[in-house]
C-alpha cells in the first residue's frame, strides 16, 4: 500500500504535555512521523510535522479532534494533504554549506544574509536563530545550512556572504559540506 503525506503545523504558548497529547492524537489515527522539528523559542512552542498514513481515506473525527487539541493548548493548528509532486524529494545535487552568524542583534540581519543566498541561487535547507537578552547589546546567532548550485563560485559566494554581515554588523563564517557524509 502506498503512504500518504500530511504535514501539521502547530504554534502557541508553550505548556507541558503538547507533544505527548499530540503524538497520541496521531497514534489514535494511524500517523506516522515521518520527520519533525519542535522548538521552544523563549515561551512559545512551535511544531512542525511530516507525517505518513496507508489509508487515504481521514476519518470524520479527525479535524474534530485536532481542533479540541489547539483549544485545550490555546495553539493554532494547520493540517493539509500533501501531494505526491510535492513530496519528490529535493536532488541534493549542489554543493552543501553551513553557515554561522554572530552578533549584535538589529533589524535585517536574515533579510540581508538569505538575499545573498539566493541572488547566488541558494536553496535554505534548515535555518535556526537565536538571540541573548543578557548582554548589551543583546547578541544573535544564526545557523544555516544551505544547497547552492554545483556551478556556484565559491569565493565569490563566501565574498557575497562576509559583505552581507558586514553591512548588518555580524560576523560570517562558511563551511563546506561533503555530500557523501549527508
Amino acid at each position: 500500500m502506498d503512504k500518504h503525506f500530511y504535514l501539521l503545523t502547530a504554534g502557541g504558548v508553550d505548556s507541558k504535555g503538547i507533544v505527548f497529547e499530540l503524538t497520541k492524537l496521531l497514534t489514535a489515527f494511524s500517523f506516522n512521523i515521518e520527520d519533525s522539528s519542535m522548538v521552544m523559542l523563549r515561551r512559545t512552542f512551535s511544531v512542525i510535522v511530516l507525517l505518513s498514513r496507508e489509508d487515504p481515506r481521514l476519518p470524520d473525527p479527525l479535524n474534530v479532534r485536532l481542533r479540541n487539541f489547539g483549544d485545550r493548548f490555546g495553539m493554532s493548528v494547520d493540517f493539509r494533504k500533501i501531494t505526491r509532486k510535492e513530496m519528490q524529494e529535493y536532488d541534493g545535487k549542489g554543493k552543501r554549506y553551513v553557515i554561522s552568524i554572530s552578533g549584535a542583534d538589529r533589524p535585517g540581519i536574515v533579510r540581508s544574509i538569505t538575499g545573498a543566498i539566493v541572488k547566488k541561487g541558494g536553496n535554505i535547507i534548515d535555518l535556526e536563530t537565536k538571540s541573548s537578552q543578557r548582554t548589551k547589546p543583546p547578541a544573535y546567532y544564526m545557523l544555516l545550512e544551505v544547497d547552492m548550485p554545483a556551478r556556484v563560485n565559491e569565493t565569490a559566494f563566501r565574498q557575497a556572504l562576509v559583505r552581507s554581515g558586514k553591512k548588518t554588523g555580524v560576523h560570517v563564517t562558511v563551511q563546506r559540506i561533503v555530500n557523501e557524509i549527508l
